[in-house]
C-alpha cells in the first residue's frame, strides 16, 4: 500500500503486522471478480483485478467495485488493478499494482529463513513463472528498441503488412457495417456494441454517466459478445440510466412479445431485455471456423429480418411514451 497516502489507506500497516490473518477467506471468480478476500478480524475486503494481455472493458472495475460495496458495507475496501506493468486503472479508487513489484515482494518473503521449507520452495517457484512468463525483461526491451530504431521503417512495413486476426466478432463486425443506419459504440474486448444512429438525437433520457458503462455515456445498447467456448450471444442491454425510465422501458418489455430472452429480476443497474444466441457453445465445439463464420451470419440475417426492426419500432415507441409522460 506505499503507492497510496497515509491518510487514504483503509488499514494501517501496524494493523495488518500484528492483526490475526487466519480467519481470511478467499474467494476466486465470486460475482466474476478473479480475487475476492475478506478479513474478518480487521474487517476488510480486498478485490483485485488481474489483467494479463487483455485490458479492462469499459465500465468493468466501476461494475465490480459497485458489487463489492454493495455486498459489504460498513467494512473497509482496498481495490487492486493487478498488471504486468502496473497501468493505471480507468476507476478512481482502484490502486494500480505490477507484476514487478508484486516478483519483488515474494522474493523478500521467500528469504525468511522462518518461512517453512515448501512454502519457501513454492514461492521461488512462482517468481520464477513470473519473471518468465510475465514480468517484463529490461534487457530484451532494450534489445527490442535499438532494432526498432535502427531499421524503423522494415518493422514499420512488417507491422502494417501482418495479417489480421480472424475471428467470429470480426464477422460480426461486417454484418453490423452491412446494415444501413446501424453505428457501433466502444468495444470490449470480447464485445461488440451497436446502435441504431438516430438513437443519439431521440434517446436523451436514455444518456447515463460515462464512469458507470460506456464511455459514450449511451444507456441503451446491442451488444454481441463471443464467449472461450465459441458460443456468440446478442442482447439488448438497459443501462445505468435514470431510475424511472429504467423501471418503465422494463415493465413494457415484458409486456411486449418481441422482447424474447428478457432477464429476471431486472438488475439494479443493467437489465437485459432482450438475448438469443447466434452461436452455442455446442453448434461451435463440432464446427470449423469457416462453418462457425457461415452459421452466425445466417443467425444474424434471421435476427436482421425478424427481430431488429420490431425492436428498434419498440424502443421508439416507449420513448415516445416516456417523453409524453415527462412533457405532461
Amino acid at each position: 500500500m506505499e503507492s497510496i497516502p497515509p491518510e487514504d489507506r483503509p488499514v494501517r500497516t501496524l494493523e495488518l503486522v500484528v492483526g490475526d490473518l487466519d480467519d481470511a477467506v478467499v474467494h476466486r471468480e465470486r460475482d466474476n471478480i478473479d480475487l475476492l478476500i475478506e478479513v474478518r478480524s480487521l474487517n476488510l475486503v480486498v478485490m483485485i483485478e488481474n489483467k494479463v494481455g487483455a485490458a479492462a472493458g469499459d465500465g468493468q472495475l466501476a461494475r465490480y467495485k459497485e458489487v463489492v460495496e454493495q455486498r459489504f458495507p460498513g467494512w473497509r475496501h482496498l481495490f487492486v488493478f493487478l498488471t504486468p506493468d502496473g497501468i493505471d486503472p480507468d476507476c478512481p479508487g482502484f490502486v494500480p499494482f505490477s507484476y514487478r513489484r508484486l516478483a519483488q515482494v515474494l522474493e523478500g518473503i521467500s528469504d525468511d529463513e522462518l518461512l517453512p521449507t515448501d512454502a519457501r520452495l513454492i514461492l521461488s517457484h512462482y517468481v520464477e513463472m513470473l519473471r518468465r512468463h510475465i514480468v517484463p525483461d529490461d534487457d530484451l526491451r532494450e534489445l527490442a528498441l535499438r532494432l526498432y530504431e535502427r531499421h524503423r521503417e522494415a518493422f514499420e512495413f512488417v507491422f502494417e503488412a501482418r495479417p489480421q486476426p480472424r475471428g467470429l466478432l470480426d464477422v460480426m463486425q461486417g454484418c453490423i457495417k452491412g446494415v444501413e443506419g446501424l453505428a457501433e459504440d466502444r468495444h470490449g474486448t470480447n464485445i461488440l456494441r451497436f446502435f441504431p444512429a438516430n438513437w443519439d438525437e431521440l434517446f436523451d433520457a436514455f444518456q447515463c454517466s460515462p464512469t458507470k458503462w460506456t464511455r459514450t455515456g449511451r444507456g441503451l445498447l446491442f451488444e454481441i459478445k463471443a464467449a472461450p467456448t465459441g458460443r456468440i450471444h446478442i442482447a439488448l442491454i438497459l443501462g445505468p440510466c435514470e431510475s424511472e425510465v429504467r423501471k418503465l422501458v422494463y415493465a413494457e418489455a415484458l409486456k411486449r412479445p418481441v422482447f424474447k430472452g428478457v432477464a429476471k429480476p431486472m438488475g439494479l443497474q443493467w437489465a437485459t431485455i432482450y438475448s438469443r444466441d447466434l452461436l452455442t457453445s455446442a453448434q461451435a465445439q463440432n464446427m470449423e471456423f469457416e462453418a462457425q463464420s457461415f452459421a452466425v451470419q445466417a443467425a444474424w440475417s434471421d435476427f436482421h429480418s425478424h427481430d431488429l426492426m420490431p425492436l428498434i419500432a419498440e424502443i421508439e415507441a416507449i420513448a415516445k411514451q416516456i417523453e409524453d409522460f415527462t412533457e405532461a
